[in-house]
């Protein structure tokens, strides 16, 4: 469970900010790994899923248990064109979660019915829409425009599944500090912005390599909405990086991390191996963070010094996902 945060006086502060799950858009499969006509088990946001990519390529995301009598749609459910049908008793569902044929009888019951999901799929990841109130999307996740073609790589990829609370990774976003005695990075120039369902960090700085190189940088980093990072960067490589964190459940979450690499030379295969250095490099970043995401408490407020970056400021854009469709100038400062 995750350890409760603690205040100056030592007594526990409120979570209410953060109870439940963030609204917003949510990575829950890279493209490749939902095939056609096959059901695809998942489990999100404390709840069983099942989803399923119809003849005409789209991808449906439904609630993994049959309204029936509860067998599980995930294991064994046959895809029919663009429907799921239940192995236990064949009753068949739609993209909509709308029950649409059962075998053996002449009336669908009016409550058969499956939760369906808002489902997008673009930049090469399938998301699905969380909202507890059930209320449609109030943003989009922007298209990548270098994204599938013939100058860049296709995305190299690499997944965790962490023991922690996504607030805790979206904190690095405006954690100055933190580079150099994590990633062994000195920053030279760092500005945070937010702008509605936005945050941005833009950073130039030197990353230090264990080879004993020096990385001269600059990077815009944005996430879009509680848990879709993008990170466009400038240094000896022309890169992006995505990053998506999704709750499994209170205490556990899926961390997809991406990286997309210009060809260099008009030579892919030399460039391919960059990818891989490169790749490895992230991931060694990223595993040092996880060390202590999965070790540490979640001070709120934070005891904060003057250098510490606009964490604050973060965190109130952050809060904005778990209380409906308040805005960020209405919420109380940290």
């Amino acid at each position: 469970m995750f350890h409760f945060p603690y205040n100056r006086n030592g007594g526990a502060v409120s979570l209410s900010t953060f109870s439940g799950y963030p609204r917003g858009w949510f990575v829950v499969a890279f493209s490749d790994e939902i095939p056609v006509a096959q059901a695809t088990p998942m489990r999100y946001f404390g709840q069983d899923l099942v989803a399923f990519r119809g003849e005409d390529g789209q991808v449906r995301v439904l609630e993994a248990y049959c309204a029936h009598m509860g067998a599980s749609l995930a294991h064994g459910g046959k895809i029919e064109g663009c429907t799921i049908r239940c192995p236990f008793h064949g009753w068949r569902y739609d993209g909509s979660g709308a029950c649409v044929e059962i075998p053996y009888a002449k009336k669908i019951p009016p409550k058969a019915h499956q939760r369906s999901w808002p489902v997008q799929e673009r930049n090469g990841v399938v998301m699905i829409h969380h909202d507890p109130a059930g209320n449609a999307p109030d943003f989009e996740i922007p298209v990548l425009a270098e994204y599938g073609t013939a100058e860049w790589l296709p995305w190299a990829c690499s997944r965790y599944q962490i023991k922690t609370h996504p607030r805790e990774i979206v904190d690095n976003l405006a954690d100055r500090a933190h580079f150099a005695f994590v990633h062994n990075t000195a920053i030279d120039e760092f500005s945070f912005e937010v702008d509605g369902h936005t945050a941005t960090q833009h950073t130039r700085g030197r990353a230090f390599l264990a080879s004993g190189g020096v990385d001269n940088f600059s990077s815009s980093t944005t996430y879009h909405g509680p848990g879709y990072l993008l990170m466009r960067m400038a240094g000896a490589l022309q890169n992006y990086m995505l990053l998506a964190h999704t709750p499994i459940d209170e205490n556990n979450l899926d961390l997809r991390m991406a990286v997309t690499i210009k060809v260099v030379g008009g030579n892919r295969e030399k460039t391919e191996g960059y990818t891989r250095l490169y790749l490895d490099n992230l991931k060694k970043g990223f595993e040092d963070d996880i060390k202590i995401w999965e070790n540490k408490i979640y001070r709120e407020p934070a005891l904060l010094c003057d250098g510490d970056g606009p964490i604050g400021r973060l965190r109130k854009w952050y809060r904005q996902f778990y209380v409906e469709h308040v805005p960020v100038s209405a919420l109380p400062v940290d």
